[in-house]
């Protein structure tokens, strides 16, 4: 168990590296994915409301401290609930559908980021106006949409050489 928690750790961080370092050259509409939260999504799809909140936090709160310019606690809110709603939406779902996982990833990135947008202009920054927001909602969507079955696959296999044991299993 704590074996997989170190691994998800691993996975938490260097999805922030490459969500930082390399796809701000490689942005969809100038825009790049949300990776941390399409770590959440596969974490709650594979594993459950609990374990999807507990990494939404950790990858929130890195989040948070990514972006200086932000009040910490938004994307920890954000990735939080998204988190522990598709985890609680996994046994209405087909598990082995293609079409579910790739739905999730584009409503959950959409969310999140109108989510992040609209939380952002209730605390008084002024830095988007609605319509940015909406854009970058779909792209961000749309980008996580592409990029999920990578991430899906890397979990799978995650998961399956680390599997969740004992009374923490949700």
């Amino acid at each position: 168990m704590i074996l997989r928690a170190l691994v998800i750790g691993l996975l938490l961080l260097t999805a922030a590296v490459l969500e930082t370092a390399l796809f701000p050259a490689l942005t969809l509409l100038g825009y790049r994915p949300d990776l941390l939260l399409l770590v959440v999504l596969a974490i709650a799809m594979q594993d459950g409301p609990m374990s999807g909140a507990r990494v939404g936090i950790i990858s929130g709160l890195l989040a948070d401290l990514l972006v200086v310019q932000s009040p910490v606690g938004l994307s920890v809110l954000i990735h939080t609930g998204i988190g522990y709603l598709v985890g609680v939406s996994r046994p209405y779902l087909a598990p082995d559908s293609l079409s579910a996982p790739l739905a999730l990833a584009f409503v959950t990135g959409a969310v999140g980021t109108a989510g992040y947008g609209i939380m952002a202009s209730l605390l008084a920054d002024e830095r988007a106006s609605a319509e940015q927001v909406v854009r970058a909602a779909l792209a961000v969507g749309l980008y996580n949409m592409l990029l999920a079955p990578l991430a899906y696959a890397a979990l799978r296999r995650l998961s399956d050489r680390f599997p969740v044991r004992g009374p923490a299993s949700d």
